[in-house]
């Protein structure tokens, strides 16, 4: 093996277990000590510092690192051409469900924006522009596809795009922070909740919208 491609592989091996380590324990509670043990380095032997010059480095590299390698919704969805098929709740089911499963295959960037990235603004806002506003107009852009969006212009979908991925966030956030929903609601019958409400509201006839919602 080349001095190069080990030099990436040490490199890599470190940004993972930063950021397994970071999502686990938090950015402060993590010691430089524990990522070189977990890398497979010598501690205190400078390693670490070969690849990144300090631990926020570290941590700004992976935060790049796991927005670029991120799945999206369509890439967790086993047939997305199927989708045209299903009754509109159904999409919404299974685009929701993509949704959990993109949140859980983030987990450590997700519990690190939400315990540790308020004190790096930079990084908060890198998190905001590259990964949430990326897939909300993402998941916007989807919604106005649909038969269903075209046959009721009057609905904001930019909103109820929001309002779904909020749905979805916090069901995942109570459910990583108690090991369980504390609900005890499994995450089909939350999601197929969620998506009947939406689906409700666009079955509505305008007359019957408040005027703050048409």
């Amino acid at each position: 093996m080349s001095e190069e491609v080990q030099s990436d592989s040490t490199r890599d091996r470190i940004l993972a277990v930063a950021m397994r380590l970071f999502g686990e324990q938090g950015y402060a509670g993590t010691k430089v000590a524990q990522i070189e043990d977990a890398a497979g380095l010598s501690r205190g032997a400078g390693g670490l510092y070969r690849h990144f010059p300090s631990k926020q480095t570290l941590l700004s590299a992976g935060i790049t690192r796991a927005i670029e390698t991120g799945t999206d919704l369509v890439g967790l969805i086993s047939d997305p051409a199927a989708l045209a098929d299903l009754p509109f709740p159904d999409r919404l089911f299974v685009v929701a469900r993509a949704g959990l499963q993109r949140l859980d295959h983030d987990r450590n960037l997700n519990r690190l924006v939400l315990r540790d990235l308020a004190k790096f603004p930079e990084l908060l806002g890198q998190v905001r522009d590259q990964e949430i506003l990326r897939t909300h107009g993402a998941f916007a852009a989807w919604l106005k596809q649909q038969p269903e969006a075209a046959a009721r212009p009057e609905l904001d979908w930019d909103a109820i795009a929001a309002v779904l991925m909020g749905a979805a966030s916090h069901y995942w956030l109570l459910q990583d922070t108690f090991g369980g929903h504390p609900t005890g609601l499994d995450q089909e019958r939350y999601l197929r909740a969620t998506v009947a409400l939406t689906a409700a509201l666009v079955d509505r006839a305008n007359e019957d919208l408040p005027d703050d919602v048409a």
